[in-house]
């Protein structure tokens, strides 16, 4: 009886440590270790801190990008006379159509650069470059294609669209990061893994970085 529960023990462990090698796949803590020593969090209360804290500004911002949209472009359009802004010369779209456009291209763009720096992927990185460019180009185009003709129109165009940018831009980084923080500490809990370094456990030599994370 002693033996054979001496083997049981010893199969449920080797089981257990197999289950454990297997869980920790290394680019799942590769992807750890770049969220953690990006965004810094201290501990898992302050990752549950800093979650509620970009997802309740991002929602402010996505919710103030979309005021922003109805107050100065949707109702703003009929006292600025946006109908004479000249069609885009990339895919001949309105100015409201434009407007919807952009946001839409800097949330992808966000998407995509942020995934891509999280992985170490350079075509995802690629993506997120051009369409960011792409949204630029959108943004500048009535000063840079129409300003001889619509002049103070065209700046004011211009500015709508960036700052309806710039805020939809805010909110996506806010936004990506809660989630990946949200995942980071699903991850945590699932792999049993201490993500965090210990304090005071930093070499003042610099070696620190030789370890391989989670060893």
């Amino acid at each position: 009886m002693v033996l054979g529960d001496d083997v049981s023990l010893d199969t449920s462990e080797t089981q257990n440590n197999t289950d454990s090698v297997e869980t920790h796949d290394p680019e799942t803590l590769f992807i750890l270790d770049s969220i953690i020593q990006r965004l810094k969090p201290r501990d898992a209360h302050h990752v549950r801190d800093m979650i509620t804290e970009r997802a309740r500004t991002s929602g402010a911002l996505f919710i103030s990008s979309a005021l922003w949209w109805w107050i100065a472009i949707s109702e703003g359009s009929k006292q600025v006379n946006d109908s004479e802004i000249p069609q885009s010369t990339l895919g001949s779209f309105e100015f409201g159509t434009v407007s919807i456009i952009v946001p839409s291209l800097v949330i992808v763009a966000t998407l995509f650069t942020g995934i891509g720096r999280e992985r170490g992927n350079a075509t995802m990185n690629l993506i997120g470059g051009g369409l960011g460019v792409l949204a630029a180009f959108y943004i500048l185009e009535p000063v840079l294609m129409h300003f001889g003709e619509l002049e103070g129109d065209a700046l004011f165009a211009t500015g709508r669209v960036l700052v309806l940018a710039i805020m939809v831009g805010f909110a996506s980084l806010m936004m990506f990061d809660a989630l990946l923080l949200q995942w980071v500490r699903a991850s945590m809990l699932h792999m049993g893994v201490e993500a965090f370094p210990s304090i005071g456990s930093e070499n003042p030599e610099g070696h620190a970085d030789e370890d391989p994370p989670y060893s």
